[in-house]
């Protein structure tokens, strides 16, 4: 009988033994799961935001192409409305390609811990540029241009080498020709121009810096500058605004 009970006890401690790696493992693969599942909800969320801001461009299409065969709709606006569309499509692409990459370099199943400094990251979307950006677009929609600028430029500030940076100085240039301040808007677009000579803003920034000028009244300034525009870009949007201003001015 004894030598029963011995065997028992030294069963019981080696099964117990065998359980508590197996209860490790399984706590290490349930963690791995709850990663997995947080990952997963955090993509559905981008995807999900993708696709409503994609239903929102396809009203504003839609909203341009009924407005658009009205002959007393001010091309002006038709053009910065279309320059929201293109920045709004450009960076969609780009965050799409960020979820995409986000797919790919997903940390394999079990690979167990943190990487290093994740229990102390700060959450996506609260450093996000694409976030920071919107917001500071936002004001700017609704007009609120004091806080669409100190949005924009702490956009500058944190992230000075991403693709939109001098987008974001555009609008700071707009908030300022919106509020009457042109000289505020001259020195803004002047300065895009020299910073981003190749930028897909400089036209733009060419165009309304022109506009500008003339509302301070230094015409000749302003009509020297439009003729620059049209000189370097023949083609372009701003070219046609350009040439309609400067025969406005003829008549």
């Amino acid at each position: 009988m004894k030598q029963r009970v011995a065997l028992f006890l030294a069963f019981s401690v080696s099964f117990s033994g065998m359980l508590l790696p197996v209860r490790k493992d399984t706590k290490l693969i349930l963690d791995e799961i709850q990663k997995l599942s947080a990952q997963i909800q955090s993509l559905n969320q981008d995807m999900s935001s993708l696709n409503q801001r994609l239903r929102i461009m396809e009203d504003k299409v839609n909203a341009l192409a009924r407005t658009g065969a009205d002959d007393t709709q001010n091309q002006e606006n038709v053009a910065l409305s279309l320059q929201f569309l293109k920045e709004e499509i450009n960076e969609m692409k780009n965050r799409l390609t960020e979820v995409i990459d986000r797919l790919k370099s997903a940390p394999p199943a079990f690979a167990g811990g943190a990487t290093p400094g994740e229990e102390n990251a700060v959450p996506d979307e609260i450093q996000s540029p694409e976030n920071t950006y919107y917001t500071a677009y936002s004001d700017y929609m609704k007009k609120n241009y004091d806080l669409a600028i100190q949005g924009f430029q702490q956009f500058i500030n944190l992230f000075p080498r991403n693709v939109l940076a001098d987008n974001a100085l555009y609008w700071i240039g707009e908030c300022y020709y919106s509020q009457k301040l042109f000289e505020n808007a001259v020195d803004t677009f002047t300065r895009l121009i020299g910073s981003y000579p190749d930028g897909d803003k400089t036209a733009a920034a060419t165009l309304k810096k022109g506009y500008a000028l003339i509302e301070m009244g230094r015409e000749s300034d302003g009509v020297s500058v439009l003729r620059q525009l049209i000189t370097q870009y023949p083609l372009s949007e701003e070219a046609s605004l350009a040439q309609q201003k400067i025969r406005d001015i003829s008549q």
